[in-house]
């Protein structure tokens, strides 16, 4: 019997400190303006590698600050317990597999939402979600809240995934990846309704040039208020407004269909 007494004992495992830099980098300077602030949190350790070759239970729901998808704590059947991320649809005392060691070519129909197996073993077509762009590095593409790839093709080396954004990503038949769509916080939903809450996450007031000195912005300084000028800039003196901020050099490229990235 799981208690909850046990369940949060297993989670507080997975916390640390989290230290925020504010948008500064190693030699104190700002980098990225408008960062300060806001509540504590904590950073969660999560399994990315999913290689335990071992069955598990879905034991609790988690929330993670850092990401937008939600977080499962799982209980494997040799006693050891980790942070993953969960698909949609996953419910408490689901059954979970983590590995590589997966005998599934005659019956596809043993693989459920949540299970995570190399792309050899996942079935064409199949939506999948936290891939790894190569073996033994951890899953990086699809983990946002909602995303999800399909497996449209395989040849003797690579799996051929199609992205959302239409791209045709050639991966390693080894890179472990979880099937299903990830869980979603139906982020659509959420509205940031008094000033507080922005600051609460870590984003400070945003200030007009005008506003500033002549030392911070071009569009600073005089007396009293004066309006922005006939082409207003950025501090940095480029242009900001009524000009495009893509890259030409990449249209043909864009106007493609379907577009193949190898790594």
């Amino acid at each position: 019997m799981i208690t909850s007494y046990l369940i949060n004992a297993l989670n507080k495992n997975f916390l640390k400190g989290f230290k925020k830099c504010a948008g500064r980098n190693n030699q104190g300077r700002v980098c990225v303006r408008g960062q300060g602030g806001g509540n504590k949190i904590l950073y969660r350790f999560i399994d990315f590698y999913r290689r335990l070759n071992k069955y598990g239970i879905l034991i609790k729901y988690l929330y993670d600050p850092n990401r937008t998808c939600k977080l499962g704590l799982v209980l494997y059947e040799n006693s050891l317990s980790s942070l993953i991320l969960i698909q949609r649809e996953l419910k408490i005392n689901d059954i979970i597999y983590s590995g590589s060691l997966f005998e599934c070519k005659k019956n596809l129909n043993l693989i459920k939402k949540g299970f995570s197996l190399p792309l050899f073993n996942m079935p064409l077509f199949s939506i999948l979600s936290n891939i790894e762009f190569k073996p033994f590095i951890g899953g990086a593409l699809s983990r946002s809240a909602g995303t999800s790839c399909m497996l449209i093709g395989k040849n003797k080396f690579n799996g051929i995934l199609k992205l959302n954004s239409g791209w045709e990503l050639h991966l390693p038949l080894n890179c472990i990846s979880s099937y299903g769509i990830m869980s979603d916080r139906i982020l659509n939903n959420i509205f940031i309704k008094k000033a507080g809450k922005n600051r609460g996450l870590g984003w400070k007031p945003r200030v007009r040039g005008v506003a500033k000195n002549p030392c911070d912005h071009p569009h600073g300084g005089g007396n009293g208020k004066k309006p922005k000028p006939k082409i207003p800039v950025n501090a940095w003196h480029t242009v900001f407004k009524w000009c495009h901020t893509n890259n030409k050099k990449y249209d043909n490229e864009k106007r493609r269909k379907f577009k193949v990235l190898s790594i």
